[in-house]
Formats: C-alpha cells, structure tokens, sequence
C-alpha cells in the first residue's frame, strides 16, 4: 500500500497499511539470517513489534527485546514498498544493534521533533518478561532523518533510574530554536519523569503521586486473559502552544482512568521542577470511561488528544477545549481483531496530519501464545478529521446536561 493509495482512498476507519503474522529482518543474506537463527539471535516467537512514528515515507517501528531472539530493536519500512508484510530494516544500520552499550539496545518508543530528529529512548533493559535486567545504563538517542546519522547520545545518569526503573516513552518540545529542545522520558515502573535539555546537556528526575498506578485499577481482562499490572505514568504527549504561548505535557498512568497535565515551564526549570506539586493538574475529578486503561497517546494540532484503549480493543479522543468527563471521550474505533491491544499511537507532522496505530496483542505474547498463523501485529492510518467524526471530539459539539443535575463549568 503506497501513500499515495491512503491518500486517494475514501474510505471511512482506519485502515490497515501492514500487518505480519510473524516479523522478519531485512538481513544482508539468507546466510546471515540462518547464522542468526542458529545461534539464537533471531528467533521470531520472541519478536514483538510495539512502537511506531511516521516520518515522512518511512514508518520507524520498535521492537524491545522481551525475549532474547530479537536481533534488532529500532527499524524502518518504507511506506511506498506495496508489500502487505515487508521486511524490517536495522535503523540506522546493523552495527548498531550488536549488543554493544554504545549502540541501540532495547527502544520501546520514539518521538520526531519538528526539526526532522528522531528521539530514542533506549531503556537499556532486557529479557522482561522473566525480570527487569539492565544490560546496559538507559540513554537517549537523537537521529537526523534526513541523514540517518546520530547527533546526539546521551546516558542518563544512574542516580536518575532507581533499581527497577523502565523508560518506556518519550516525548518532545522545541523552544525557539532546535538547539534549545527539551525531552520528557517517563519511568513506568518506578513512577517518574526525567527531564532531559539538549543545551545543557543535563536532566534531572521529577517525582509524584500522579505518577503512580490507581490500585484499584490494576486488573485487566482482555479475551479471558486476566492478569494485574502496576504500570505508572506510561502515555505522555505534548500539547501544541495556546495562546499565551505555553505548552502543557499530558500524561496518565496505564493502570489508571485519569488524565493529567502540566505546564512544561515547570518541568523545564530543575530548581521548580522538584517542587512542581501544585503545577499537577487532574483533567476532571471524573475517570476517562469504563475499563479506560490508556496506552500510548498524541495530541493532534487542535488539541485533540488520542489514546489507546488496551481493555477496550479501541481507540479513544478527547478534545482538550472541553471538560474532561466520560460524556466528551470519543471512540473513534473499536474491533476485537485489528485492535488486539492497541499498544502505540501517534500523530504525525504532516500538514495534514494523520493517525497512525500499532496493535500487538501484548496480552497473548506474555501470557498465552501467539498463533503464527494469524496475523499477530498490525499498523492501521487514517485522517484526524476523519478520525474525530461523529464524536464528541468534533469542534462542533454540544455539550449535554449533565446527569448529576450539575452544569459543566460549576
């Protein structure tokens, strides 16, 4: 499927640009990969893609190593091949995937700014489904696009990352200039954020309580699978500036029905950011929507923010001009087959901006099996005006009266 197919075509829902039933690589030879698989380096039931941003024609997946046959953990497809299941290409080369603490290890997600970086989070981390095993220190990795080469590699520094601590996601801002560029990386497993400014090549670790899991919202059961996870702050997004020219980080826990935001100027001062308790704001004193447990996140031009629904096989907007109540949460599509846990979601920079969706069926991976002869992983698209059509998300909704007799706003 080519752009210029997704552009031509009308029709409404997301629509599926690739999908595998098991991964492959793109290896030099068919030597290389039977080397890899011999030795253990490559093993496709281990293979789990999970991340995804859109730059330009390429599409840049990650792939974290949960198990140990997994040979390369950032890679690129190009979104013109036509191939329904294309192979996956080493970013930016195989070098950079030896095991080697000075390349890529383990990249759950990344993030383009508006100068054409890609940012990496590479938690460092391998082997997770049996422990938290750190093979090398967490970094963050900063790629120009238009070269492939790195620009900038940074190692977060150990008294940042508390024992345990996992860095799943990553989100961007650029202030005047792309030299002066934050990064916000959130900890999943031990409740935090760093803060990460490219100009003084230095971060800083943020902590609280919003960070945390809702204990009573830590069961799951998706397709009788049932399991607990205490996963902290993992869907972080920037909003775009309003009109006093500030930007504000969105973010929820995965254990969680609530949204929350900050003002980024906050976050971006090391001497307020480890006071930044009044700045935590709860969007409503009300949860997003039944079973809401929200992975990934972006937030489109307008302020409208999307998010993965895991316990819902669904995706989910909330235009962040209205109150945040379970009233004005959209569902912009639900399917129990395409949508098998919807894991990362992002909003590209096009000028007609597009959303794009990655589900993997996590559940199965780690608790069950994935049948290789079903399609397991798949990438879906479509237009954000498209997407918000039909649901409280639009510009021109009206907002009811509330049930509880009271008037929003009051």
């Amino acid at each position: 499927m080519s752009l210029a197919w997704l552009a031509a075509n009308k029709k409404k829902g997301l629509q599926e640009v690739f999908s595998w039933k098991t991964v492959d690589f793109d290896y030099p030879s068919h030597q290389a990969r039977d080397l890899a698989r011999a030795h253990g380096q490559f093993h496709p039931p281990d293979v789990l893609p999970l991340g995804l941003e859109r730059v330009d024609d390429r599409l840049f997946i990650t792939l974290p190593r949960w198990k140990k046959g997994v040979p390369a953990s950032l890679t690129t497809v190009n979104l013109n091949s036509g191939q329904r299941s294309p192979l996956l290409k080493p970013y930016p080369d195989w070098a950079w995937h030896n095991g080697d603490c000075n390349g890529i290890t383990s990249v759950f997600r990344v993030a383009l700014d508006e100068c054409g970086r890609l940012w990496a989070i590479d938690s460092g981390v391998v082997e997770l489904v049996t422990s938290v095993k750190r093979a090398c220190p967490p970094q963050i990795l900063v790629f120009d696009t238009k070269t492939d080469k790195l620009l900038f590699q940074y190692k977060i520094p150990m008294g940042q990352v508390p024992a345990g601590s996992l860095f799943t996601n990553i989100a961007v801002e650029v202030m005047d200039t792309c030299q002066d560029t934050f990064a916000y990386v959130s900890d999943v497993f031990r409740y935090g954020i760093v803060v990460f400014s490219l100009r003084n090549n230095r971060s800083w670790r943020v902590e609280h309580p919003y960070f945390y899991p809702d204990p009573l919202k830590s069961r799951y059961d998706i397709d009788n699978i049932k399991f607990t996870w205490n996963d902290g702050i993992f869907g972080i997004t920037m909003s775009p500036r309003d009109v006093t020219g500030r930007r504000y980080l969105f973010f929820h826990p995965l254990s969680s029905f609530r949204e929350f935001h900050i003002d980024t100027l906050m976050l971006k001062n090391e001497t307020f950011a480890k006071r930044a308790d009044e700045m935590m704001k709860l969007l409503g004193e009300e949860r997003r929507v039944d079973r809401g447990h929200a992975a990934g996140s972006s937030m489109d031009r307008n302020g409208v923010l999307f998010y993965n629904l895991v316990s819902l096989s669904a995706v989910g907007c909330w235009n962040s001009r209205l109150p945040h109540y379970p009233e004005t949460q959209g569902i912009v599509e639900m399917n129990n087959t395409t949508l098998s846990f919807p894991n990362d979601l992002k909003v590209d920079k096009e000028p007609i901006q597009r959303l794009w969706v990655l589900s993997n069926r996590l559940h199965k991976y780690l608790y069950s099996k994935l049948d290789p002869s079903d399609v397991n992983f798949r990438v879906m698209t479509m237009p954000v005006d498209e997407a918000v059509k039909g649901t409280p998300c639009e510009d021109s909704f009206v907002l009811p009266p509330r049930r509880t007799g009271k008037c929003y706003g009051s």
